[in-house]
């Protein structure tokens, strides 16, 4: 074999593998291309659960502070004005919370294209999902602290009444009352507190929390695959 047919089976061979390495990169951003519109899907889906879920929580408040908390409540309790403030700062927190994540991510969808611009809508998605992460914790935390600090008022309104029942104000009321008070309503608030939390952040993972984790997972698969080659 003279040098030009060298020459002529190493061009071949080179085409040849040339082929087949841009064959697999335009497979395997396919399937990162599926992987990720079905993630969508599922992202969108559950926006819309998270939306219902919204709606249902503020017919709720509304519903308890009209008529439920009087239906039930023969004598009403007054309810403390300086506790009004932090319900519906809450309140609002929670909601427009949720509004800001559905309309960032939106508006990341409708910026960038699965099919040529994959990158940018996985990292702008990933980006929302991080953001709506923190402010949906800061939501929860304030929202624990609103519970605890009612349930607290609560209590020092029980001892309050206690004490005017049995004649003598609090300061005639025997410590052994007001620490049993105390502890039933720590063993009460606890779990509570406990419970609400762990049960918001399995639903928070169960509609976003694990997209999360695969969004990252198809970004990094799609920069090892856009990284060139170093020719030796």
């Amino acid at each position: 074999m003279d040098i030009k047919d060298l020459k002529s089976a190493w061009n071949t061979y080179s085409s040849m593998e040339l082929s087949k390495h841009q064959l697999g990169k335009e497979t395997i951003g396919d399937l990162m291309k599926t992987r990720t519109k079905t993630v969508v899907d599922r992202i969108d889906r559950n926006i819309q659960i998270g939306i219902l879920i919204l709606l249902v929580y503020i017919a709720y408040v509304i519903l308890d502070d009209v008529y439920l908390s009087k239906l039930f409540l023969k004598n009403p309790v007054e309810y403390p004005e300086w506790l009004i403030p932090m319900d519906v700062f809450s309140n609002l927190l929670i909601v427009s919370t949720y509004l800001i994540f559905v309309f960032r991510y939106f508006r990341v969808k409708r910026s960038f294209s699965s099919d040529n611009e994959l990158h940018g809508l996985l990292s702008g998605i990933i980006q929302t999902l991080k953001t709506y992460r923190r402010m949906f914790y800061l939501a929860v935390i304030i929202l624990m602290i609103n519970l605890i600090v009612s349930f607290i008022a609560g209590i020092c309104l029980g001892i309050k009444l206690k004490a005017e029942e049995l004649g003598g104000g609090v300061s005639h009321l025997p410590m052994s009352k007001i620490f049993l008070i105390c502890g039933i309503g720590l063993v009460i608030l606890v779990p509570i507190v406990l419970l609400s939390f762990l049960l918001l952040r399995w639903g928070f993972n169960k509609l976003y929390g694990r997209y999360l984790i695969r969004l990252n997972e198809t970004l990094l698969e799609l920069e090892e695959t856009d990284e060139p080659e170093v020719v030796e």
